[in-house]
């Protein structure tokens, strides 16, 4: 039997796998690790870890905790254990039991405990660290892996965070990376779980970001909040693109000598990789945020169509998403008299009211020549969800959202797959191949009228969050745009745009100014309706809001504090 190159390289790595893969033990289980974080008003934060474990093996459990940058252990104890001020490793498992202590003697510190008997056990253990919270040059930010459990990865994982104060949706952002799971703002604290089981030290990182700077801090990062999330997004760490460690069978390939075969492939990957670039392939999130950094654009970057049109390079971004657009929509419909809103009674519950105005919508849809199916959708669905009156509550609107998350996430891929046809049949990009070897492998390439686009849309971002940070910016010269605040809403920063109204005119919104457009002063009320409908679509399983929670990214994580393990010996 003769065989190809390809068929004796799979022979190579199969038997690889099958002589040199490490029998791992199966004795040691944790069940659920549930984290109950509170962090203090100075940054501190006190972790508290209920562990539910099946014991067999080992006289001691471990957790190491990276005591850099700032970090540094105040308190540690385990529930219903004694403290030993001198711990001796060496000890018996019967003499461990009930006694908790801290090794401090290498460059890591350990918190370890004793497990005393085998089998079922819970273990309650809390400890305190300073510094979690610090100060970034434009926000506050906590960036901490979760990763204690080290080689013995729990098979249900929730954590909790809370604070001083709760936190709200209008002033926190959050993000998961590392696993596979769901990230919520919940009742003013943060609630994220794993979706999956973990592995052998997977990354398990957690940022919460806090935009109006609540905590009294004492430590200072020089990144901003952005690079913060840029930098965990990209470095996998310990665990991998993939999320998890490398586990037994990886190694065993590159102890068993494929060495050769992985670089091999790696190879072929970046060769097919800048075949792809120098055929001008579409710049990814980095290097296009890279290409424009300082560069602002502060016009409305797109004037040519729909705002649907440029879903296609927002999602690029990591902005655009059907929360995004829902809001934009809110505006628009606002800004074109479809809807308004309609306060109650006093002391009536769900007082505040949208109501929709039919009639005004389809005048407004016979006169564009092209409207946005994606639009016109969103608009039907709700028409047939609110009342006899054409009238939903907030309340309304999150059952709404919730029941129709399938719909909505169906919608959010529906604006891309729409935007990109668009963008491929208008010259802005094209779908291209590349030949390597004997093969055709096909991507998308941007043209040089693709790429204009895609910086301006790049640079009025850099634009915006400059307006943000620096509130002397005059927002006047970009009121007379009256779908300014709808542009900011793409980019989930329309906050900025109203904060630094507010800075320079507090009472904006009661007074009746001729050069600020009226229906911004429906800002505070649409973006309730906003808010609650991003709500109901996170309960309905789906978020796709970056910083706004949803689902978690199973890669990077690596560059967050903390995840130095743990494990059993």
């Amino acid at each position: 039997m003769k065989y190809g190159w390809v068929g004796w390289l799979i022979i190579l790595v199969t038997g690889s796998i099958f002589t040199a893969s490490p029998v791992q033990a199966e004795g040691n289980t944790m069940h659920d690790l549930t984290i109950d974080v509170q962090l203090l008003e100075n940054g501190t934060a006190v972790i508290t870890e209920r562990r539910d474990m099946t014991m067999e093996e080992g006289t001691e459990l471990f957790i190491v905790i990276e005591e850099t940058d700032g970090v540094e252990v105040i308190d540690f104890y385990v529930e219903g254990m004694e403290e030993q001020t001198n711990w001796d490793s060496n000890a018996s498992r019967e003499d461990k039991a009930g006694s908790y202590g801290v090794d401090d003697s290498a460059s890591e510190t350990e918190l370890i405990w004793g497990i005393g008997d085998y089998g079922r056990n819970e273990y309650i253990v809390t400890y305190t660290l300073s510094n979690i919270v610090r100060q970034m040059e434009d926000g506050q930010s906590m960036h901490w892996n979760f990763n204690t459990f080290g080689d013995i990865p729990p098979e249900n994982l929730t954590i909790d965070i809370s604070g001083p104060f709760e936190f709200s949706q209008d002033s926190t952002r959050i993000w998961g990376f590392g696993y596979e799971g769901q990230i919520d703002l919940l009742d003013g604290h943060v609630r994220t779980y794993a979706q999956t089981e973990l592995e052998d030290n997977q990354n398990v990182a957690v940022v919460v970001q806090f935009l109006n700077d609540p905590f009294l801090l004492s430590y200072y990062d020089e990144r901003t909040l952005a690079e913060v999330v840029e930098d965990i997004e990209q470095d996998p760490g310990r665990g991998g693109a993939d999320g998890g460690g490398l586990s037994g069978v990886i190694l065993s390939i590159i102890i068993s000598g494929s060495v050769a075969f992985v670089l091999a492939i790696v190879a072929i990957l970046v060769k097919i990789e800048q075949l792809k670039k120098d055929g001008g392939k579409i710049p990814n999130y980095y290097e296009q945020r890279k290409r424009n950094k300082g560069m602002y654009y502060t016009d409305i970057p797109y004037k040519d169509g729909d705002i649907t049109d440029i879903a296609f390079f927002l999602k690029q971004l990591q902005m655009g998403t059907v929360e995004h657009y829902f809001f934009a929509f809110l505006l628009k419909w606002s800004k074109d008299k479809c809807l308004t809103i309609e306060e109650g009674e006093e002391g009536r519950k769900n007082k505040t009211r949208l109501t929709f105005v039919p009639e005004a919508f389809e005048r407004k849809s016979q006169q564009e020549l092209a409207g946005s199916p994606v639009e016109e959708e969103l608009w039907r669905s709700l028409i047939e969800a609110s009342d006899t009156n054409y009238q939903m509550s907030s309340k309304e609107m999150k059952k709404w959202a919730q029941k129709q998350a399938d719909k909505l996430h169906k919608l959010d891929k529906q604006l891309l797959d729409d935007s990109r046809d668009l963008m491929i049949a208008e010259g802005y990009i094209k779908e291209d191949t590349v030949s390597f070897l004997t093969a055709r492998l096909p991507y998308t390439s941007i043209t040089k009228k693709g790429q204009r686009l895609y910086d301006h849309l790049t640079q009025f971002e850099n634009h915006l969050n400059a307006l943000g940070e620096d509130q002397s910016l005059s927002y006047k010269q970009l009121i007379p745009e009256e779908s300014f605040l709808m542009w900011a809403g793409l980019y989930g920063k329309e906050e900025e745009v109203i904060k630094s109204i507010e800075a320079i005119m507090p009472d904006w919104a009661e007074q009746d100014i001729e050069y600020i457009p009226y229906y911004y002063t429906y800002y505070p009320g649409l973006h309730v309706f906003s808010s609650s409908m991003h709500s109901g679509y996170s309960n309905g399983g789906y978020s796709s809001s970056g910083g706004f929670g949803g689902s978690t990214s199973i890669g990077g994580g690596g560059g967050a504090m903390g995840g130095g393990g743990g494990g059993a010996r």
